[in-house]
């Protein structure tokens, strides 16, 4: 668990998801979660700088730092998606443009099909703010696997943090998409309705091995 938190957190600014400190991610272990220090590069995350926090009760139980200032968002996602085991929290460019505007990233094309059908956008609060972690959570509903933060960046979960990580890396390439064609029209949007066989599509999608 810890070993991939640092893998991906190397990956963060190499894949432009984040730049400097910006963004965190965590993962669940049982009653822990494992989340990125505040204010540390993501070239210096180590397992050592990891923190390991109780989610029941937001008690540090191993830290040789500070956890990050978002903590409040991972731990109210844990404690009201049983199914979310890893959280991704970035600043990635284009998704952050749709977040300053309050816009959500609209499915233009299939990619993002497994993340939501379109991503929404929380209202606005201050970073590390309960308030935050409530608007962040009421948006994202029951389901849904991304989500925008108004003025700030992006939210992504998955059932790992390969899976939510790669939500990351899809809402990111859409919302640069998107703006792109924007730029030159009036992109067509997927109904709900291809959106759901798209889903259905992507359950044959890629190799099954027997077991």
């Amino acid at each position: 668990m810890i070993d991939a938190l640092v893998k991906y957190s190397r990956r963060m600014i190499t894949d432009n998801l984040a730049f400097g400190t910006t963004g965190n991610l965590s993962v669940r272990e049982l009653n822990l979660l494992w989340i990125t220090p505040s204010g540390v590069p993501f070239d210096d995350v180590t397992v050592d700088n990891v923190v390991g926090v109780e989610i029941d009760s937001g008690k540090l139980v191993h830290s040789h730092a500070r956890p990050s200032s978002e903590l409040p968002l991972h731990l109210a996602l844990y404690r009201n998606r049983s199914d979310i085991v890893a959280v991704v929290h970035t600043h990635s460019e284009y998704a952050t443009v749709f977040a300053t505007l309050g816009e959500p990233i609209v499915p233009v094309h299939y990619q993002m099909a497994l993340s939501a059908y379109e991503v929404k956008c929380a209202p606005y609060a201050t970073y590390g703010t309960d308030k935050l972690a409530h608007n962040a959570l009421q948006t994202l509903g029951t389901t849904d696997r991304a989500v925008l933060l108004e003025n700030h960046g992006l939210v992504a979960v998955g059932s790992d943090l390969a899976a939510a990580y790669q939500s990351a890396l899809d809402v990111e390439w859409m919302a640069r998409l998107l703006y792109r064609a924007r730029c030159i029209g009036k992109p067509r949007v997927l109904t709900p309705q291809e959106h759901l066989e798209i889903r259905e599509q992507f359950s044959h999608y890629g190799q099954h091995p027997q077991k």
